[in-house]
């Protein structure tokens, strides 16, 4: 404790980089490296404010969080460098985030703007950290929180994953995926929507979470949609039905091409936005096990920004001004399978209704994309089960 007092002026708040938060406060300190050089680092402490029983689940998510930090090693995750067992509370020293974290570039102005380039390689950073999570550690481990507040960048804008608190350890990595049956834990937006139903953890609910940090990149954050989606839910009472899972999750029919973020216009190679946005689409699947892996992830996105780079040099980095004619509509709601080896196969295929109700959440008008004379015109979608013939 006297070190982390020396390292923060006597917890002086005018150190404090977060205050009064859910349960913690950070503060940034300094210590001697090799007894020479300064080095600066993050601490974090349990709100001293909290009561008896705040504080106790306080203690159990630092120490849940320590237990899993002290086990990885990798550079797109953040680093524990140690921590103080302090009586009634656990104070823990993470490495200096010099950026502040993804969230804080998507929706304050006042930040220089990221690069296209630039939000694909942070990004691709995050794809190698869940990568590692699901397969290169001894024990699986879903980190349940994907959302651009816990991406925290360095002083060189590298990525780093944090808060792993709440994070849940599965099976051994080179066994059969095995779900998790746990309480509800994340942010409207970013929860997957099998948990809403059955409350079960798979890596795949990191994989979804993931999906919606891509497209949070591509755009401005819509703040108002998130209060809104958080809104309704909290009325609810956490009610676990796909009908509700539709309501909360429908987005307004806008293309996602017409959300892009001002400061993007005219930067996107149209090559690499089309394969950002199948990434995109893949990782917020319903059907769990119809994302992709975090693995298979990262390669598409390497592989979406190598296209974006040939494009530049194409073109001429500076003088490129790209105009993108897609339109693009990310689809939330469940979808059916059908057994055809390409598109052509299904156009006499004859669907129940019970299918029809299912793509189109029974018709719900906000499923809507056209109307006319005869009637509606409602969006469902269909994908194809390619038999071995």
């Amino acid at each position: 404790m006297e070190d982390i007092r020396k390292a923060t002026n006597n917890l002086d708040k005018k150190l404090l980089l977060v205050e009064a938060t859910n349960n913690f406060w950070l503060y940034k300190g300094c210590v001697k490296y090799n007894g020479t050089s300064d080095y600066t680092i993050t601490i974090k402490r349990g709100n001293p404010t909290k009561k008896k029983n705040e504080e106790d689940s306080t203690r159990s998510y630092m120490v849940k969080e320590i237990e899993v930090l002290c086990q990885l090693r990798h550079p797109n995750i953040i680093s524990l460098i140690g921590f103080c067992d302090n009586e009634n509370e656990i104070i823990a020293v993470y490495e200096y985030m010099a950026n502040g974290s993804l969230d804080d570039y998507l929706t304050n102005r006042n930040n220089q703007p990221l690069s296209w380039k630039k939000r694909l390689e942070i990004c691709i950073g995050v794809a190698r950290a869940l990568h590692y999570l699901h397969s290169g550690v001894k024990r699986v481990i879903i980190h349940r929180l994907i959302n651009s507040s816990y991406i925290l960048l360095d002083n060189n804008m590298m990525p780093k994953l944090a808060y792993f608190g709440h994070s849940l350890q599965g099976p051994l990595s080179t066994s059969k995926p095995k779900p998790i049956i746990d309480v509800l834990q994340g942010r409207i937006g970013y929860i997957s929507p099998e948990l809403f139903s059955c409350g079960i953890y798979t890596d795949k609910c990191d994989v979804y979470s993931f999906g919606n940090v891509l497209l949070d990149v591509c755009g401005r954050k819509d703040k108002d949609l998130l209060v809104k989606k958080a809104n309704i839910f909290a009325s609810l009472h956490f009610e676990r039905t796909s009908e509700f899972w539709l309501r909360v999750l429908s987005r307004k029919r806008i293309p996602i091409e017409e959300m892009v973020d001002p400061d993007l216009n005219g930067k996107i190679a149209p090559e690499c936005w089309d394969a950002v946005m199948n990434i995109a689409q893949r990782c917020i699947e319903y059907e769990a096990d119809e994302r992709p892996t975090m693995g298979e992830v990262e390669l598409l996105l390497e592989r979406a920004l190598s296209l974006q780079q040939q494009a530049d040099d194409i073109t001429n980095t500076n003088a490129a001004h790209y105009t993108l004619s897609s339109t693009t509509y990310i689809y939330e709601g469940p979808s059916i399978c059908i057994d055809a080896n390409n598109i052509e196969d299904i156009l006499s295929h004859q669907f129940s209704r019970a299918d029809l109700a299912l793509m189109t959440g029974n018709f719900d008008e906000r499923k809507i994309i056209g109307k006319g004379s005869f009637g509606e015109l409602y969006q469902g979608r269909v994908r194809l089960k390619r038999s071995n013939r």
